[in-house]
């Protein structure tokens, strides 16, 4: 298995067991619908934001906080976009 595919894996894995429920729908329906077609650099960038605590990341995605720089912007933007269909 690639380092790719086990990163897929692992990540996979953290989008549906995060604690809270409704992040666990919401990133765990996310990375079945994108992950697979994510570059190595995507994958890293979206493992930042599959650390960030629960409540943080809501707010992120509803523009409550703004994003640090640390964080790929677009990357929480398409999480928002995918959470409001």
């Amino acid at each position: 298995m690639t380092d790719t595919a086990l990163l897929k894996r692992k990540l996979m894995y953290r989008s549906w067991h995060r604690g809270c429920k409704e992040t666990d729908i919401l990133l765990g329906h996310f990375a079945l619908k994108h992950l697979d077609k994510f570059s190595l650099h995507e994958l890293i960038e979206y493992e930042k934001i599959v650390d960030l605590d629960d409540y943080e990341l809501y707010c992120y995605i509803i523009r409550k906080k703004d994003i640090p720089t640390n964080l790929n912007n677009e990357m929480i933007s398409l999480i928002a976009r995918f959470s409001e269909v």
